[in-house]
């Protein structure tokens, strides 16, 4: 063990006791959540389309649009995954594991079955009422809901809502590990230092993508977690709780951030065009024919998508809280909303792509992009403000907001 500092639950770090200023991360979370929005924006527009993933119409292919999805894709959720470990960490050294796992469940699971309840459905008839008007599907499949292979292949999940029950149960992982290290104190034994556990989580991710590269170039749909995408997640969920023991102020990323970044933007370009290389051989290749990951373009893809998630997550966090000291109530605001965004944009962006395609056929895929990603921010915004800022509903969901007043009301 490399000090008290690494121990279950850490202690406070030596020397100053000032509350670290985590403004940067506020924003980063922030236009990471509008990252996600974008990212679907640009579902129906791929020349080289997300394996597994079902959208409601395809429309127009623009290879810019392409390196636009798959550049958020190789990091988005794992930037995500990470901060969530790092906070999740914070709260269990603050409250014990008894807490976190009530905050948590509160934050995650109630949103989690509100969108279940509620927008899956409206997913669901949206996707199915967008084929019928394109003559896919007959209308009779509207009361149903049985559609043949392939189309209904990859139907039912929990969508973009995954996210919310991995994390939950990623936290739930978190505080078993917790209290049985309070009961068998052998089980912290050994706590590997940050460098080594970047270097682990590097070669943990590059193993998993070798045996299963379509967690991250592909989608995996499921009420259950799919074991390879839940063990990719958990490794980045698991970094950020390394970063909140070994630097709890995040110092160190912050000092290391203008450095890493080049190096991110090397690997992603490299994964980038071996990903997209690669979706065309799926594309012309059954998939009972097509070559093992273990093959040599698949380690070398495995390693540039896991490295360049890594590299751009830590460089997006140091370059946040370097460059942004403090954030308005304007993206304080965004912040707030942008878990409702998260949860409710899916349909609107189905039905607004769809309506894009029929009504403007001849429109720039860019500029339709451009249109369904204001549209689906704006709408969820607008709803947000009427139905949930101020009101039990979003009181029950947890997530009310009210304008900061005072400086100290900042984290």
């Amino acid at each position: 063990m490399r000090s008290s500092e690494a121990s279950l639950p850490a202690s406070p770090s030596r020397g100053s006791t000032a509350k670290p200023n985590f403004a940067g991360l506020d924003a980063l979370r922030c236009f990471a959540a509008l990252g996600v929005v974008l990212l679907h924006s640009c579902v129906p527009y791929l020349r080289y389309p997300m394996p597994g993933l079902t959208w409601s119409v395809m429309d127009t292919p623009h290879t810019s649009i392409d390196f636009l999805f798959w550049s958020i894709e190789l990091f988005i959720m794992p930037l995500f995954l990470v901060l969530a470990g790092f906070f999740a960490w914070q709260t269990l050294q603050r409250r014990g594991a008894s807490s976190l796992i009530r905050g948590r469940a509160r934050r995650l699971l109630i949103p989690l079955l509100f969108g279940a309840l509620v927008i899956l459905p409206l997913d669901l008839y949206c996707w199915v009422g967008s084929w019928v008007a394109e003559g896919i599907v007959s209308p009779v499949k509207l009361k149903s809901l049985k559609l043949a292979h392939p189309i209904g292949q990859n139907l039912w999940g929990l969508s973009h809502l995954w996210f919310l029950q991995y994390l939950f149960l990623y936290v739930a992982c978190l505080a078993t590990f917790a209290v049985a290290a309070k009961r068998y104190p052998w089980i912290k034994e050994y706590q590997p230092s940050l460098r080594t556990s970047i270097g682990l989580a590097l070669v943990a991710a590059t193993l998993t993508l070798c045996i299963e590269p379509q967690v991250v170039w592909g989608f995996q749909h499921s009420f259950l977690p799919v074991p390879a995408k839940w063990l990719y997640s958990g490794i980045f969920f698991t970094l950020g709780l390394m970063l909140a023991i070994h630097d709890p102020k995040l110092m160190g990323v912050k000092s290391y951030a203008p450095r890493l970044a080049g190096p991110a933007l090397v690997t992603c370009l490299i994964a980038l065009l071996l990903g997209r290389w690669q979706l065309e051989q799926w594309i012309s290749t059954p998939t009972e024919t097509r070559q093992a990951g273990f093959s040599m373009p698949g380690i070398f893809l495995a390693a540039t998508t896991a490295g360049s998630a890594l590299l751009t997550t830590l460089s997006l966090i140091g370059l946040s809280l370097k460059l942004i000291p403090a954030v308005p109530n304007s993206v304080r605001y965004l912040a707030a909303a942008s878990f409702w965004i998260y949860i409710v944009h899916h349909p609107i962006l189905g039905l607004t792509h769809l309506d894009l395609k029929l009504l403007f056929p001849q429109v720039s895929p860019v500029v339709k992009m451009t249109l369904s990603f204001a549209t689906a921010c704006c709408l969820s915004l607008l709803t947000y403000e009427a139905f949930v800022r101020t009101t039990r509903f979003g009181q029950l969901l947890g997530f009310q907001w009210k304008p900061a007043t005072d400086d100290r009301e900042m984290k």
